[in-house]
């Protein structure tokens, strides 16, 4: 029972990054901004959708199937702790208001 005790204490002292991701692609230059609470989760949601063909957002689905999943790249642009103090919301909030940010500094004519 210990080791179970230690599992779940361990799982709730991680430190949770979230952040601010594009996936783009390659090809056409187009791309998809979001942001996330779990980056880890969502480059393992990329890889999966890469693995079984299927694509990770439906507005990127019809370049998906013409082009392959190997016309896309996830890139992480900022990453974001989040803080003791922080309630889920307000990290969510932060996170938005980084999207923002991030989306002044791109082309958005190529957005999907």
């Amino acid at each position: 029972m210990n080791r179970r005790k230690e599992i779940t204490n361990a799982y709730k002292e991680r430190k949770l990054y979230g952040g601010v991701y594009t996936i783009t692609n390659i090809l056409t230059g187009k791309y998809l901004i979001g942001h996330t609470a779990n980056l880890k989760s969502m480059q393992n949601r990329f890889l999966f959708a890469m693995a079984a063909g299927s694509a990770v957002h439906p507005k990127l689905q019809k370049d998906w199937e013409e082009l392959g999943a190997q016309a896309f790249t996830l890139e992480v642009l900022e990453e974001l702790e989040q803080r003791p103090d922080q309630s889920q919301a307000e990290f969510m909030d932060d996170l938005k208001t980084l999207e923002q940010l991030c989306r002044a500094n791109l082309n958005a004519s190529k957005e999907y």
